[in-house]
């Protein structure tokens, strides 16, 4: 903007600042119920609380629950690296500053605001439209298939209010534009249609390794490919200390490198998981009781793991976070399942 004539994400920009703006307006004093919503939609959920419920209740889900969750997220950020998205609480900051722009609206942060990735296309949405979209088609295979039509239409009906719920509550917090959560859900949608139950069960480790190889090289490719270009990969990193409101707000957890890191380990763990599985010859097939029972330790493991909390300015931050999230899956795979159902489920 400024002397330059403005361009079309220019304009795209300052109409969803004023989006945004009323919806902070319309929803100001739920601001918990909207911080609350936000963090249904955290990636890091589908790995601490849906991929566990998931493959508890029905293992081929869950395999393609954790499947999805990876895949969604590491390319969304492959795709933030690429698109260079801007975030609006930094977006507005940086044209009051360097253009002249009249009568554009400030906006309010909060303490889930300060987002450190580019902004485009949304995480959040992504990765939710993505694991859901596959819990709920999963369901009505295995869960309802003699069911009514009225009860597949509160299926969709239920997994739409939750993402709008969620794309509402990120344009509240200022962290993205509308054009960003849109993105992302359709994305989302897309991917999950794309990876079905075949593709993901009866897979090695050898399997699960080589496609950690390839997200690895695909990460690397990209950053240097941007490196290349002259153009920073961490420039949004510096925007988000510059302009978060409270430096205490700035999360690494929030980078790219960590969901990285995140996807990779998930994924390693998991197939080391099935390994051991299939090398002790144990199955889990397990009644109902049984089933609540692995849902209650799985999911206490995932927020024990969660609250061990890794100092951010530990050089050995992302290789603490790998090991984590291997512990993680290992555990909810392989640990329980052998410490408790061993007896019952040995294969002859």
């Amino acid at each position: 903007m400024g002397n330059q004539e403005p361009g079309i994400m220019d304009y795209v920009h300052l109409r969803g600042v004023e989006i945004i703006h009323q919806i902070q307006h319309t929803f100001r004093h739920h601001v918990d119920l909207m911080q609350i919503l936000t963090r249904v939609g955290d990636p890091r959920y589908a790995f601490l609380i849906y991929f566990p419920l998931a493959y508890c209740l029905h293992q081929a889900t869950g395999t393609r629950v954790l499947w999805i969750a990876c895949l969604s997220e590491w390319l969304n950020g492959v795709l933030k690296w690429i698109l260079h998205g801007q975030r609006p609480y930094w977006w507005v900051n940086e044209v009051k500053l360097h253009d002249n722009v009249l009568n554009i609206p400030s906006l309010e942060q909060y303490s889930l605001t300060c987002e450190t990735g580019p902004g485009s296309p949304s995480g959040h949405a992504m990765v939710t439209s993505a694991v859901l979209y596959s819990i709920g088609t999963s369901f009505m295979q295995h869960g309802i298939q003699q069911a009514k039509a009225v009860e597949r239409v509160l299926v969709w009906v239920s997994f739409t209010v939750v993402l709008v719920a969620v794309n509402v509550s990120r344009l509240f917090i200022a962290t993205h534009f509308p054009h960003q959560v849109v993105a992302g859900s359709l994305t989302g949608i897309l991917l999950a249609e794309v990876v079905k139950h075949e593709y993901t069960s009866g897979l090695t480790f050898k399997h699960y390794a080589i496609w950690c190889i390839v997200l690895v090289i695909g990460v690397c490719v990209t950053y240097f490919g941007i490196s290349i270009l002259s153009l920073d990969p961490l420039w949004s990193l510096t925007l988000a200390k510059k302009w978060c409101a409270n430096p205490e707000w700035v999360h690494p957890d929030t980078t790219p490198f960590f969901t990285f890191t995140r996807d990779v380990s998930s994924l390693l763990g998991f197939g080391a998981g099935m390994s051991l599985l299939d090398k002790m010859k144990i199955t889990v097939d397990i009644g109902m009781g049984q089933k609540v029972v692995y849902v209650t330790l799985s999911l206490t493991l995932t927020m024990v793991v969660e609250n061990f909390k890794i100092p951010s300015t530990s050089p050995v931050f992302y290789v603490i976070g790998f090991v984590k999230f291997n512990i993680m899956m290992i555990g909810i795979v392989f640990v329980i399942p052998y410490l408790v159902f061993t007896n019952k489920k040995k294969k002859n």
